[in-house]
């Protein structure tokens, strides 16, 4: 279990890593900027930043769980 909850932490810092550079690029762009829907675009990112966090949360919690067997 140790195994699956490093890969686990390690894909869901991947995932909200992902995430992030997506949402500074859109922001930071200046024709992306320029839309007026920037909002719902953003909250896509930010829901991906979020399920990378508890994708690697759960991999925090497989490692304590195997630490504790």
């Amino acid at each position: 279990m140790a195994e699956t909850g490093l890969r686990a932490n390690a894909l869901g810092l991947l995932i909200s890593l992902a995430g992030t550079l997506l949402l500074f690029a859109h922001v930071t762009d200046e024709y992306n900027a320029a839309i007026q829907d920037v909002g719902s675009i953003a909250l896509g990112y930010l829901g991906l930043i979020v399920f990378g966090l508890s994708v690697s949360v759960t991999g925090v919690a497989l490692l304590v769980r195997t630490g504790r067997d």
